[in-house]
Order: structure tokens, then C-alpha cells, then sequence
């Protein structure tokens, strides 16, 4: 899912209507919810919508909202496997380089167009229209034979995706990758109207014009206050049991926190302080659940925005500095284990007895005099970029700061970012240092090593390069043997660890309040998983 950031936060003016809406005002007191209302499922956005545009998605919200409305030719499993979606089987070729997909039959778009092979065709070709210059395009599909050729401009054919007939299309990569077909669960792969995209003037996915396949349609889009969705009875796996959804836009954690507490949600995602809370009312107790997540919280030094990240021994110096230990418990109370790999817990190859770089307030000290900034001095400030509107990860930078400072002498200052801004500034490379996650596209490896700090990987937004571990992932990434390509990504982890472009935090763990009327919720380790079986009742 890319870049998982739980810190989000809007201006203030959109927000007093969002309360208005909801009749809400001051310190709500604990009131259990009488029921569902409408059979419409209730739970906030934590941020505006980033796009609408599947070719665009790069933040966690707001694909968990289009995940409901788009589909891809695969999709991922409450079991944390891969299952057909909008193709109902697939082939791959001898030499591991050709997936045939057979669309499912019968299969239409929310206008009641029927999907074919070419709106396949179709829907790849337009994620690397350099037109739209998507930021995920090539990171993702960019093995597909000719994306290279389409996103440069030379051609408008993608010639590595061929429909052979209506219901048949085949894709073509440039070399066998284990993992490849994983990365069709991503939205830019979700499959388009060409009809529906052609409403636009400028060609582009907006609420107004979506003509998904998934269970649910937008039916509307207030920008500050809410996005509404209505099931689609046509879906072809069954129309969904719940009349809608109805998704607020409440940017402050305690505001939609509150709303839980007067019946206003079904569900909720809890801070560490409400979480302490709850965990003693009586009620709300049992309304908790926690969830496992493919996510590392880490912190990146980038070293095209601050000139002494080039240093690798300033660069270990920080991570060296920073008790994780003491950070989890601070910050979570323990309910997050401290990481000290990139990779976490549940995706193969992740290692339990990798110990990373532990914290040493001493080597962390040697090793920055040894860089020529004994004590600090001479460092510029080390500004770090977090979201803004999540008291966690405001907290953990503000420990964070204190163990730079205590034991680096760093002068560190923090900064909130609205999160659509922090994501622009990401992509330009702007952030000296920011604190985000990472929560996994698809559950390999490959997406935290490869992905994240490839050299030439789009996603690399930390100036990191190593030829060693490139030519590493290289390798791990065409292997077809499992164990040796583990044992590959194992040898790139301690590396990318050692030289630390990005320092591992914690691992995720989401805990929610969840009313006990609500059923069938369908949760993966990348996150919850469509809407379309949930149901609302006794």
C-alpha cells in the first residue's frame, strides 16, 4: 500500500462543518451505540482523498476507500494470499516471463458496460501516459515489456499487454520475477472505463466520473467533509450486504474518537492515549481489537536535502542514538514491538533473530566526532517532516528530538505537514528527514528492499545508492528459488541496515473500537479488505 502515514490533518475551516454535520460539540461523554443506522457502515477518513485516480494512489487512506470502488485482475485474501478477481484464472509461460489472465465472465462495470480484454489493454497502457506522469507507475509495473517505451512518450502501444481475444489478455515482463503477479493487487492496476475516463476534460478519474467494478460506487464527494459510497447489486460476487458506506472526513483523532463514543461510527482507529483509556471502561474494553500489520514506522535521512546524511557514520550515528525500546514504550506502552529490519513480521523472510543496529549512546557518539561533528557541532539543523493530526507520531518525534539531542547534541526541529503536501514534498525529495510507514504494496520482500532502496527505484527517495546491495536485490528479485532468493534479501537487509538510509522504528499494530453489531470484517495483514460481506445486525 506504499506510504502508510497515520498522521493527517486539515485546515481548520471545513472541519467546523464536518462537527456541524454530525450535531457534535465540546467533550463527548461515553454513550454505547442503540445500533447501525441505515444498514450504512460508519468510520472516518483520516484525511482528504489524495486523488480518485488509481494511477495516482501512493497513501494508505485513501486506497482503502478505492479499494472498494476499483478491482484488479488479482486480489489479495483474508489468508494473505493471492485469488482471481476480475480474471478468473491465469496461466504463466514456461519461462516464467507471460501471465494469460481469462476475464471472468459477465463481469461489468458499475454503468453495466461488460469488461473485456481490451479495457485490460486499456487500463495498463494509461497508468504510464506521461501525461499524467503517475508517481507509482513504473515502480510497480514498470517490468511490463514497453512501459519504458509509453511513459518516454515514443509510443502509445504497450506492447508487453496484447488482448488475444475478449476475454483473454495476456502480459508480458522482461524477466521472470517470483513475486511479479503480487504487484497486480496495487490500484494503478486497477482496471478502467475508457468511456467513463473520456467524460473528463482532461482525461482524468475523478468521484464524479468513477466507473469501477468493485462493490460499492461513489455517490458522492463533499471535499472537508465526506465521501459516500452505495452498493452495487450487480457486483459480480454477490451484492454487498450493506446498503453503503458512509466515510467522514475528521482529521483529529480525538474528534472522531468522540463521535464513536456517541454512536456516530461503527469503528475507529485509537491513538496509544485513548487506547490506555479505553482498555478501562468496562464497555469499550470489549469493543477493542487489535490487528496485525505488514507496516514498518521508520525515519529516512535524506541525503539530497541534508548534506551530512552522505556521511554514512552520521547516517549510523542517528540510528545508533535512538532507543527503540524506550520509544515503543513511551510512545505505545508496548503494544508495538521495536524494529530493527526493514521487513516485519508475517511476510517470508523476515528474520526474528536480526538484531540491526541497537542502541549505543556511545558508538553513536564516536561515530559522529568521526564524521567531524563532535558534540553536534557544525551540524545544520535536522528539520523532521511528520503528518499532522495523529498525537503518536507527534509525540515519537518529539522523543525522537530528545534522544538526538541528549545524545548527539542535534538540534533537531520538528514539522507538521498537511499530509497531501508531505506526500508532494516525499516525491520531490524536499523532507531532510520524515517519519512515515511503509505498509506493504504486496506481501514480499522485494517491496521493502528492492522497492524502497533500489538505486534507480522510483520509490528511493533518500539519495541512498550501494552497488553491492543493488546488484543483491537484483538477484533476489529474478531468483526462482525460494530459499536462495531469501537468503539473497537477507544479505540486503543487513546492509541497507548497517548503512542506514532509513531507520526502522516499530512494527504496526492497529488497534480499533468496533461495535459488536458489526460482522464478516475481512482483514489481511495489508489492511481491511472490501466491504462486500460485511454485515450490520444482532
Amino acid at each position: 500500500m506504499g506510504i502508510l502515514c497515520s498522521s493527517r490533518f486539515r485546515p481548520l475551516v471545513g472541519f467546523s462543518l464536518v462537527l456541524a454535520a454530525f450535531g457534535f460539540s465540546g467533550c463527548a461523554k461515553h454513550a454505547q451505540s442503540s445500533g447501525p443506522v441505515g444498514n450504512i457502515f460508519r468510520y472516518a477518513l483520516t484525511t482528504e482523498p489524495t486523488t480518485f485516480d488509481p494511477v495516482e494512489v501512493q497513501d494508505v487512506p485513501t486506497e482503502d476507500l478505492l479499494q472498494n470502488v476499483y478491482e484488479g485482475l488479482v486480489r489479495e485474501t483474508a489468508t494473505n494470499t493471492l485469488e482471481p478477481a476480475l480474471a478468473s484464472s491465469w496461466t504463466l509461460s514456461a519461462d516464467g516471463r507471460t501471465y494469460t489472465f481469462k476475464i471472468r465472465p459477465g463481469v461489468k462495470f458499475h454503468s453495466g458496460k461488460v469488461v473485456t480484454a481490451d479495457d485490460v489493454v486499456y487500463s495498463l497502457t494509461r497508468e504510464f501516459d506521461p501525461k499524467l506522469a503517475s508517481p507509482v507507475a513504473i515502480s510497480y509495473l514498470g517490468d511490463i515489456v514497453g512501459a519504458a517505451d509509453v511513459s518516454s512518450g515514443k509510443t502509445t502501444v504497450l506492447s508487453g499487454v496484447k488482448a488475444i481475444d475478449p476475454s483473454t489478455v495476456s502480459i508480458t515482463i522482461k524477466e521472470p520475477k517470483a513475486y511479479w503477479i503480487n504487484v497486480l493487487t496495487y490500484p494503478c492496476a486497477y482496471i478502467l472505463n475508457k468511456d467513463a475516463v473520456d467524460k473528463d476534460p482532461n482525461g482524468s478519474v475523478t468521484a464524479n466520473n468513477e466507473d469501477g467494478t468493485g462493490p460499492f460506487r461513489i455517490a458522492s464527494y463533499i471535499r472537508g467533509q465526506s465521501v459516500d459510497l452505495t452498493a452495487f447489486p450487480g457486483y459480480w460476487d454477490g451484492a454487498p450486504k450493506i446498503a453503503g458506506i458512509h466515510r467522514p472526513i475528521i482529521v483529529n483523532a480525538n474528534t472522531r474518537h468522540n463521535l464513536f463514543l456517541t454512536g456516530q461510527l461503527d469503528t475507529v482507529d485509537l491513538s496509544a492515549g485513548q487506547l490506555q483509556h479505553d482498555e478501562t471502561d468496562p464497555v469499550l474494553s470489549k469493543e477493542i481489537t487489535f490487528f496485525a500489520r505488514a507496516t514498518t514506522e521508520y525515519i529516512y535521512l535524506n541525503q539530497k536535502a541534508y548534506a551530512p546524511f552522505k556521511d554514512v557514520r552520521v547516517r549510523q550515528a542517528i540510528a545508533y542514538a535512538i532507543d527503540k525500546a524506550s520509544l515503543v514504550k513511551l510512545v505505545y506502552d508496548n503494544h508495538r514491538d521495536p524494529a530493527y529490519d526493514m521487513l516485519p513480521e508475517g511476510i517470508v523472510g523476515f528474520d526474528p533473530q536480526f538484531k540491526g543496529i541497537q542502541f549505543d549512546p556511545v558508538k553513536a557518539k564516536t561515530l559522529l566526532a568521526e564524521a567531524g561533528y563532535p558534540g553536534g557541532k557544525g551540524l545544520p539543523v535536522l528539520q523532521i517532516f511528520y503528518g499532522e493530526g495523529h498525537p503518536d507520531t507527534e509525540k515519537a518525534v518529539d522523543i525522537l528530538r530528545q534522544m538526538l539531542s541528549e545524545n548527539l547534541g542535534i538540534t533537531v526541529q520538528p514539522r507538521q505537514t498537511e499530509f497531501a503536501t508531505l506526500i508532494q514534498m516525499e516525491d520531490n525529495g524536499a523532507c531532510p528527514a520524515l517519519v512515515l510507514g511503509w505498509s506493504a504494496d504486496y506481501l514480499d520482500p522485494q517491496d521493502y528492499y528492492s522497492l524502497l532502496f533500489g538505486s534507480t527505484s522510483f520509490q528511493n527517495h533518500t539519495g541512498y545508492a550501494n552497488k553491492v546491495y543493488d546488484a543483491l536485490c537484483d538477484r533476489a528479485d529474478v531468483e526462482q528459488n525460494q530459499q536462495k532468493r531469501i537468503a539473497l534479501y537477507r544479505q540486503a537487509a543487513a546492509i541497507v541496515v548497517s548503512d542506514a538510509p532509513a531507520v526502522p522504528l516499530w512494527y504496526g499494530k492497529d488497534p480499533e473500537l468496533i461495535r459488536p453489531y458489526v460482522h464478516n470484517l475481512s482483514d489481511s495483514l495489508m489492511g481491511h479488505l472490501p466491504y462486500s460481506h460485511l454485515t450490520l445486525g444482532p
